[in-house]
């Protein structure tokens, strides 16, 4: 009997479970990649008044949002808590308020303390999730 071989896709990983292999699809790293891309071009277009682009960046975000939490994987944002980026740390901590208030919240708090853009959507995200009325739907 000769050896088997198969060609492992880029976007596919080996997954050992009870004696058996499985490919399973390596899709949440690009789906983080994607979200912080997107956080960081609806910062730009945000500062720029580009509300077109914006929204279409916003709906690139939540789009990955979405898709991690459907994988039970929204842990994975926390992983952008400290980013360079403060649109970054701005989106994921507000994801992750649901399941790391502690440190979203004060995440949210230091980039609220920056003057601009970052800084009153930060301050309104706080609010509105201390009034009980930021939806993560």
């Amino acid at each position: 009997m000769g050896n088997a071989y198969i060609v492992i896709p880029k976007n596919m990983r080996l997954k050992y479970l009870d004696g058996t292999f499985f490919m399973v699809q390596v899709i949440m790293n690009d789906i983080l990649r994607k979200f912080e891309e997107a956080c960081i071009l609806k910062g730009e277009a945000d500062e720029l008044g580009n509300s077109k682009k914006g929204n279409k960046q916003y709906k690139v975000i939540h789009s990955a949002y979405l898709s991690l939490k459907k994988n039970n994987r929204l842990d994975e944002l926390a992983s952008l808590l400290d980013h360079e980026n403060p649109y970054v740390r701005l989106w994921a901590s507000a994801y992750t308020l649901q399941i790391s208030q502690a440190k979203a919240e004060k995440t949210l708090q230091s980039l609220s303390k920056i003057k601009g853009n970052v800084g009153f959507c930060s301050e309104m995200t706080l609010r509105e999730w201390e009034n009980g009325s930021l939806k993560f739907e």
